[in-house]
């Protein structure tokens, strides 16, 4: 029987991706607390700042989604309350209807505003109690870690796993012949 509390245990001190994902969680809510005046989050305010480096033009939804590392149809439920809420612009482009294009809106462009001196208060705590040298290194590592998992190598053909052989077309049973029902003449029933 698997002994669930130490296979937990295991996991959690040796594997990176609990790390990366605690952390990650521990961040946000250390970030969500302090933009909470601003009443944006912190996944929020990083949306709305990516379309704002995008400039007037607007940004793509694709390289949005692209940008932030995130899954088109995750990103777009992410934008709605945004949209909703007047900070973005969601809208078609002109020479593709099939392209959607996203702006930031001045109501945006406020918000922002307002909720950079929270986000810079934190940032400069986080930097101050991790130290300047470890905050740099740890950027830069995360930065590895994102381009290592958006563009995972393949492996030599020599390392791949063999492709299990295609098993041989199975005949189909033969259908039953359906049966014809009997008629009952008048005088049975």
């Amino acid at each position: 029987m698997v002994d669930f509390a130490r296979a937990s245990e295991i996991i959690a001190s040796q594997c990176a991706l609990v790390r990366v994902r605690r952390a990650s969680r521990a961040l946000t809510r250390l970030y969500d607390e302090a933009l909470r005046p601003s009443g944006l989050q912190a996944t929020q305010l990083t949306m709305l700042v990516a379309v704002a480096t995008c400039g007037d033009g607007g940004v793509k939804l694709g390289a949005l989604a692209d940008g932030l590392v995130m899954d088109r149809t995750t990103l777009t439920r992410n934008l709605a309350p945004l949209e909703r809420a007047g900070l973005l612009r969601v809208a078609r482009a002109p020479d593709d209807a099939r392209v959607r294009l996203i702006f930031l809106t001045r109501q945006g462009e406020r918000a922002i505003e307002a909720a950079f001196p929270l986000w810079e208060r934190t940032q400069k705590h986080v930097r101050e109690r991790l130290g300047p040298s470890e905050a740099d290194a740890l950027r830069e590592e995360l930065g590895r870690v994102v381009a290592l998992a958006a563009r995972p190598e393949k492996a030599p053909a020599s390392e791949r796993p063999a492709r299990p052989a295609k098993a041989p077309a199975r005949e189909r049973p033969a259908k039953p012949a359906k049966r014809k029902a009997k008629r009952r003449s008048p005088e049975a029933r």
